[in-house]
């Protein structure tokens, strides 16, 4: 019988034991998870104005060039080549674009170091090498959740020379914009 009661002592003390660790052991957890995202509206851009070198007179002999100034328009030329006020192309100007979006963000604009320019009628082409007012990141005016804007330019330059063949010149380019 002694046996039997060191038994059930050992029994009862385990059962003991096992009752006060039980009530320290876990077996579940839990945590509170905080979800966020921030909405953007969508970033747009609107082509105010088109790139135009205006109407030009190509040189006797030689060549030169004539360049649009990104930031303002302005027209100048180099060489023996003449600008005209007049003409069916006379106004020169710089390309102006409005990039409207999320208040406050950050964005790159993008456009191609060149392009070309092909003679209405012809296949004689005009490289123009195109720059911007900008430079990349730009950050829209305003603050999250307001609409933001920003206004930049194009310009470039082109080659003229006495060989270029006389006719309207035209081409396409395009510009990119897009957060960051």
């Amino acid at each position: 019988m002694k046996i039997r009661n060191l038994t059930l002592g050992l029994t009862g003390a385990l059962a003991a034991a096992a009752v006060a660790t039980g009530a320290q052991a876990q077996a579940t957890s839990s945590q509170t998870t905080t979800s966020t995202a921030t909405i953007f509206q969508p970033i747009n851009l609107t082509k105010n104005t088109d790139l135009s070198f205006g109407t030009i007179v190509r040189p006797v002999s030689g060549s030169g060039t004539v360049a649009i100034a990104n930031t303002d328009g302005q027209r100048t030329s180099t060489g023996a080549v003449a600008l005209l006020a007049n003409g069916p192309n006379a106004a020169a100007s710089r390309a102006t674009y409005t990039v409207t979006g999320e208040g406050g963000q950050s964005f790159n604009v993008n456009i191609p170091t060149s392009f070309s320019m092909t003679r209405t009628g012809g296949s004689e082409t005009i490289l123009v090498t195109l720059n911007m007012s900008v430079t990349n990141p730009q950050l829209l005016s305003g603050t999250l959740g307001t609409t933001g804007n920003l206004t930049f330019g194009v310009g470039g330059s082109i080659p003229v020379a006495n060989t270029t063949a006389s006719g309207a010149y035209t081409g396409t380019f395009n510009v990119v914009v897009a957060y960051n």
